[in-house]
């Protein structure tokens, strides 16, 4: 079959990767080190969203509005301040019934 082609795949999706939009993203993020401790650093992100797919005549797109709440993952003891201002902990308690 086509798809167990390695190269004409890659040849084509590459293909559609040129004609999908590139975004550039200019934000601060911030690196908790621990103990109150965090730095804020200037980063240039550059991405195609997949998801993105209305630059292409063929496809007609749409959107739909959905809900933005949800919580950060926490990964290390040193975020837990963070996650707790910035309202994550909060909406996971919303979802969880505690007994």
């Amino acid at each position: 079959t086509e798809v167990s082609n390695r190269e004409k795949v890659s040849k084509t999706v590459r293909s559609l990767a040129a004609r999908m939009p590139t975004y550039v993203t200019l934000k601060d993020v911030k690196k908790r080190w621990g103990k109150g401790q965090e730095d804020v650093f200037p980063v240039a992100q550059f991405e195609k969203l997949w998801g993105d797919m209305t630059a292409l005549p063929e496809l007609n797109c749409g959107f739909v509005a959905v809900p933005r709440r949800r919580g950060q993952q926490l990964k290390e003891v040193a975020q837990l301040d963070g996650w707790l201002r910035d309202g994550s902990a909060a909406y996971l308690e919303s979802l969880c019934a505690w007994g």
